[in-house]
């Protein structure tokens, strides 16, 4: 039995107390105009730079270890088993034309979430796609997948590399067609007379993606899942929040200053880490003008408080997440 905990302290008391240690630390000058960077004329920021740096991180991580698969999600998310849409009991969002639900991870790395769904939906009718920017991401997920499922599980997967934040110009196929083409692969052998709900989510998960993209691809990159959704389709959302244990861990050469903005005026709290790989943590409110601006619907927003203790230290450490649940209309 997975135990899911999501309200362990106060955010707002924990706001406050970091805030407090962020003034007490020790920093530079104040940011100068030559400090701040053009996502799109810095070359570290370009999405092709950023699919090469997880490319290293998932060489040096091939065996899928680095993240424990997170059981909670199907805690975190009962949507995802849940066959109906919230507004309306006597719809089912799920099959149409006989096609299995389908549920599609964006931003899968070595599939540490697609692989507990496929393990709870294995006896329902639900295909599960994953994709990432990284190809070798891509092979880790679908070797993990391959080794800790049966082969009737496996057959109801698959995983393909598509990068959502790359303009027109810059690729060959939208995200929209990658997830067609991905979705007809699996259903090669499966008839079916909805052409057109072929490569539409009914669930999209976005666990700890949003915060490795460049701030100004963000909108193409949301603009894209909102394409590749069904009507009444669900957004699972979690990621980093402002003042999250490694937010507060970052040096402060490591901090990105972005032209772009939060939703506060204020510039994103955006990071590279030592690899290349960016981390971003958000605000609610961030959060929400985001995914509206792409036309979703909020239905869940909030923050997720967790305790996470060091079982060698003895430490307790505070993590923070953004928790949301959006629909396409």
């Amino acid at each position: 039995m997975v135990e899911y905990y999501d309200n362990d302290f106060s955010f707002e008391e924990h706001q406050q107390e970091s805030e407090q240690k962020l003034k007490s630390m020790p920093s530079s000058a104040e940011t100068n105009d030559s400090d701040i960077i053009d996502d799109d004329q810095c070359a570290e920021l370009h999405p092709n730079m950023q699919a090469e740096c997880w490319d290293g991180f998932h060489t040096n991580h091939s065996t899928g270890n680095f993240f424990k698969p997170r059981r909670y999600i199907m805690k975190c998310f009962p949507c995802i088993l849940d066959h109906y849409a919230s507004d309306d009991t006597s719809k089912q969002i799920v099959s149409s034309a006989g096609r299995k639900r389908l549920v599609l991870e964006v931003g899968c790395g070595s599939g540490s979430s697609c692989l507990p769904i496929l393990r709870n939906c294995s006896e329902s009718e639900t295909t599960v796609l994953a994709c990432d920017c990284s190809a070798v991401a891509v092979n880790v997920c679908k070797s993990v997948v391959e080794k800790s499922t049966d082969e009737v599980i496996s057959t109801n997967f698959g995983a393909f590399v598509s990068d959502p934040s790359l303009m027109s110009d810059e690729t060959d196929t939208s995200f929209t067609q990658d997830v067609k083409a991905a979705h007809l692969q699996l259903l090669k052998e499966t008839s079916t007379n909805n052409v057109d709900d072929i490569g539409l989510a009914d669930i999209v998960l976005m666990v700890f993606v949003l915060s490795a993209v460049p701030p100004k691809r963000v909108p193409r990159f949301i603009k894209q899942i909102y394409d590749a959704t069904k009507p009444g389709g669900k957004i699972c959302f979690r990621d980093y929040a402002l003042f999250d244990l490694p937010m507060m861990r970052f040096k402060e050469n490591h901090c990105v200053h972005s032209t772009c903005s939060d939703s506060d005026g204020t510039r994103p709290r955006l990071y590279a880490r030592g690899d290349g790989t960016l981390s971003r943590f958000f605000s609610l409110d961030t959060v929400k003008d985001i995914f509206e601006s792409a036309g979703f619907i909020m239905e869940e927003l909030r923050y997720a408080t967790v305790y996470n203790d060091n079982r060698k230290t003895g430490e307790r450490l505070k993590r923070a997440f953004v928790h949301a649940l959006f629909r396409k209309p």
